[in-house]
């Protein structure tokens, strides 16, 4: 299924808003940058938020100035480099999901781009590298899980050249920033932002029992050096990692982000959020919609409509049937 929470929603609900330039928007959840890259583009300044390190780095990446002249050449050096096996000093998890040949191209172009220093064309190539390594691995993410799933690899140094070329490609048609554009790690529930800040708010908050999101970059974090954000920056997750998630902590953390999205919010903001009911094996589907709805009503915006945008079954790991979870796009106003 393709994501709901897309570039194209995004630039739909900005022109629905009538921002512009001038005009602020905050994404307290904004993961790999889908909404700043949008707000980027249409020259919307735009702040973000995230708990998570690697979205964090990701996001950075993504929405960095550039000289694609640099790039070109930076690129073509690193893809010239002549191979040394270098050495591998990789954990018995990430050996499981790669051949040693694969590991080694990977740590070689890892310590040519550390040569470089720090800075954003470091971390540029550090992502292309990443995504490269996830090209060729045998890793197979089935939920918060990573899995081996063993098949012909392609060479990484021919994947990587693509990559880089498809990158430099994404940072030309972006062309020079028109915004002003910030990436913070913040917790959503506390945020940092003075209040009446923000002319809207557009964001999708982690889904009710999801962790994935949490739990299923550790082959790219390894790489890259990265932790896994703790459990208590994670909304709505129970203490201990084993337990199942409890929908009335989910409730409470959300309740808390809507009081915070009011307070940061200007008169006459605007908030597009896109939020999905739980499905759990034993209690089956737990609906959002309505506490939602509840609780931003409770904080003080007005619901000017609630939109269901998808449907899907929620199934056992059996795969039997409980009952239908819906995705729906909250439009509210803060009077």
């Amino acid at each position: 299924m393709k994501e709901a929470f897309s570039r194209d929603l995004v630039v739909m609900l900005i022109r629905g808003f009538y921002l512009g330039k001038g005009n602020s928007v905050l994404d307290p959840f904004c993961g790999v940058g889908t909404t700043l890259l949008a707000c980027k583009e249409l020259g919307v300044d735009c702040w973000g938020y995230d708990v998570h390190p690697l979205m964090l780095f990701v996001s950075r990446v993504k929405l960095g100035e550039y000289d694609v002249r640099e790039l070109e050449e930076v690129s073509r050096v690193l893809l010239a480099a002549p191979f040394e096996r270098p050495e591998v000093r990789a954990s018995d998890f990430l050996r499981r999901f790669f051949p040693q040949h694969v590991l080694e191209d990977i740590f070689f172009f890892k310590g040519k781009i550390e040569e470089i220093g720090s800075g954003a064309i470091r971390d540029f190539l550090l992502t292309a590298l990443v995504g490269a390594a996830m090209e060729c691995t045998w890793a197979r993410r089935d939920g918060a899980a990573v899995k081996v799933r063993m098949r012909k690899l392609p060479p990484l140094r021919e994947v990587l050249s693509r990559r880089l070329s498809w990158m430099r490609d994404d940072v030309e048609r972006l062309g020079v920033k028109r915004a002003s554009i910030t990436v913070k790690e913040c917790d959503a529930r506390r945020m940092d932002a003075d209040d009446e800040t923000f002319d809207a708010v557009i964001t999708s908050p982690p889904y009710l029992g999801k962790f994935e999101y949490a739990r299923a970059y550790r082959v790219e974090e390894e790489i890259l050096g990265l932790e896994p954000p703790s459990p208590e920056k994670l909304l709505g997750s129970p203490k201990n990692p084993e337990e199942v998630a409890d929908p009335e902590l989910y409730f409470n953390d959300l309740s808390k982000v809507v009081n915070e999205m009011y307070r940061v919010c200007k008169p006459g903001a605007d908030v597009a959020l896109l939020a999905s009911d739980g499905c759990f094996p034993k209690r089956g589907v737990v609906e959002v919609c309505q506490p939602l709805r509840t609780m931003a009503e409770r904080a003080g915006f007005k619901t000017r409509r609630a939109l269901v945008i998808n449907r899907r079954f929620c199934t056992s790991p059996s795969r039997r049937k409980l009952g239908i979870s819906q995705e729906y796009i909250f439009l509210l106003r803060k009077p």
